[in-house]
This record gives structure tokens, sequence and C-alpha cells, in this order.
């Protein structure tokens, strides 16, 4: 996808509660972010039976035709409230296939599938990351056919966000009960 660039545009689409999108009141993006990534991160710790619903989450993703058929992946290094990843891991390189995280830096032309955690999710693709930018300086790079999926927990997907031009729309969102977006 080449076009991945939000533009700053608004979005909406998703299932829970409705997020701003650019400015709340007096408030500019930034502390809208700031306040947001805070409920969300609760949110995140708040779940339960996170082993099993990564697993679910990992199944979905797997059924992803461009997915299937990668040869390389950038996966990401586990942070407390994300998706469980060892055991994806595990089986995509027992697989004989090629794994990086971000920690390996390799050059965005590099992977054909990479798979982002996030705090947020719409259903249109938009994403709210822990706030470093590390994506939104890797993803603007990558190849045109390379495919950039979001990953998280159905509790994560929310009716809109607010948004950036810098901010990179994702190709798939996938959470544990399933795919929200195409």
């Amino acid at each position: 996808m080449s076009d991945r660039m939000t533009a700053g545009r608004s979005t909406s689409g998703g299932t829970g509660p409705s997020r701003p999108t650019g400015s709340h009141g007096s408030d500019d993006i930034a502390t809208v972010k700031r306040r947001l990534r805070s409920e969300m991160r609760r949110i995140r710790r708040e779940l339960t039976d996170r082993t099993a619903r990564s697993e679910a989450l990992w199944r979905h993703v797997s059924a992803i035709p461009e997915v299937a058929g990668a040869r390389r992946i950038m996966g990401f290094s586990h942070v407390a409230g994300e998706p469980e990843i060892d055991g994806f891991r595990a089986r995509w390189l027992a697989d004989r296939r090629e794994w990086a995280v971000p920690e390996s830096e390799v050059e965005p032309e590099w992977p054909d599938v990479v798979l982002v955690p996030g705090l947020a999710f719409t259903r249109a693709g938009d994403r709210l990351g822990q706030g470093g930018g590390w994506y939104d300086r890797f993803l603007p790079g990558v190849r045109p056919d390379c495919v950039v999926v979001g990953v998280g927990f159905a509790e994560q997907v929310v009716d809109r966000l607010p948004t950036e031009p810098h901010d990179v729309v994702l190709d798939h969102v996938v959470v544990d009960t399933g795919p929200v977006t195409s």
C-alpha cells in the first residue's frame, strides 16, 4: 500500500468509545493523545486471559494471505500489556522464515510484513502508539508491497483517534476476536 499517510484526516467506524480527532476543547492534540494513552494503558492492564487471547489473535493474523505467504516479518519485543508474541515468533522461525524486531535495525525495505502493536486502533486503520515515534519514522519507508498489520485486543478498538499528517494508516487491524479492517 503506497499511500499510507493520513494527511490529517478524521476517521470513524470502530466499536469502542468515541475518541476525539484533533483538539478537544482547549486541549492541543498532544494533550489529547497523552490522556488517551493513559486511559488505554489502564484498559490494557486490566485485560484477563492474555495468553489465550494472544493465541487467538495470532491465528487470525496467520490467516491473512499476505502474512501466510511472507518470508520476512518485522515483529516486536513484547511489552507488558501487548499481545504475547513468543509463540507466534517460534512458529514463524520453525518454518525457516526470517524475523526481526525494531532493535534489529533492519532497513525499512527489508520486511514483507510489519506487525505493529499499539494502545488503540480504529476500523479505518488508524493507530495510537506509545508515543515514541519509532513506527512513525520506520513505516513511511517500507516497500509498497509490504503489509502493515496492527495487532491488539478487542477492547483497544475505538471509534476514532486523533491523527496527524505523519501518522501512517495500517493495512490491517487484527484483534483477538478477528480482523477489524479488510
